[in-house]
């Protein structure tokens, strides 16, 4: 009987970065035992995040706060020992069939990056259209198969020549992301979105003017609202299509701070009228 050739277990290591996400990753370290290591990298949170992932037996690395995370996001991945990645939030699960089909992408190598799909939850359900969708992402990679840029939202893409293979669009292959819980918490990651938005635009030479913003907020509400069937999704689906052109408004509005204003805000000019005030009263 002729020998079974047995293949290498591969060296997997989960990645998280994380800030004060204590009420999440929990979950999320609850399906990662299939990696053989878990690094996470706490970016000063005022929480529990990182005890709760040292007591789960993650290798825990500090990192100072960044206004956009995903800058942190290579750091995290150098930490890492593993000949694979497996690059996942703290507010994100991994079903068990989708463990199962890394393991085997990983085993048979036929690929350098696995591009996973997702299902978002946004203010309390899962969201199928609106923008959203499976919306893949290089999540599964041999390590340096992908490059990192720094931006938020676009923030790695995989290296020349790099053997990419896409998991099916199902729920069982699809990381479940549990995203916005409601408007206060949009709104609140919005703001530090936004200013990451504004300065890569400032410094790739993106002009101002209102007609801009204007454009690119209707042409965000536009997109997502028909083309990407954010009617049929009701209240919800409105909701969010609206929420993101004042997102998209936001980061113009922020970019002209940068441009106009001394240092991106009125600090600056209201000392100078403060101490103007001041001077009246002989002070």
């Amino acid at each position: 009987m002729a020998k079974v050739e047995e293949r290498p277990i591969p060296y997997i290591s989960a990645v998280i970065l994380a800030r004060n996400e204590e009420s999440n990753i929990g979950f999320c370290l609850d399906t990662l035992g299939w990696c053989r290591e878990i690094v996470v990298v706490d970016m000063d949170s005022s929480d529990r995040t990182a005890e709760i992932a040292a007591a789960r037996g993650a290798k825990v690395f500090r990192h100072p706060r960044v206004q956009a995370f995903d800058t942190a996001k290579k750091f995290a991945v150098d930490k890492a020992s593993g000949d694979w990645i497996f690059l996942i939030d703290a507010d994100e699960m991994a079903p068990k069939k989708l463990s199962e089909a890394l393991m085997a992408a990983a085993e048979l190598g036929r690929a350098d990056v696995v591009r996973v799909p997702f299902v978002h939850y946004l203010l309390g359900a899962p969201v199928r259209r609106s923008g959203w969708g499976y919306t893949p992402q290089a999540r599964f990679f041999r390590k340096g198969k992908v490059l990192f840029s720094g931006r938020i939202h676009g923030y790695f893409r995989e290296a020349d020549g790099a053997v990419i293979e896409d998991l099916p669009h199902l729920d069982a292959n699809s990381i479940q992301h549990f995203n916005y819980r409601d408007a206060a918490h949009f709104v609140e990651k919005m703001n530090r979105y936004t200013s990451v938005e504004a300065a890569h635009m400032r410094e790739t030479g993106v002009p101002f003017s209102c007609f801009r913003l204007l454009r690119a907020a209707s042409a965000e509400f536009f997109y997502r609202y028909f083309p990407r069937g954010g009617y049929s999704e009701g209240v919800r689906g409105f909701s969010l299509c609206l929420m993101m052109a004042f997102y998209r408004a936001l980061s113009y509005i922020k970019l002209w701070e940068l441009l106009a204003l001394p240092g991106g805000t009125a600090r600056d000019l209201y000392s100078s009228e403060r101490a103007a005030v001041l001077k009246g009263w002989g002070k």
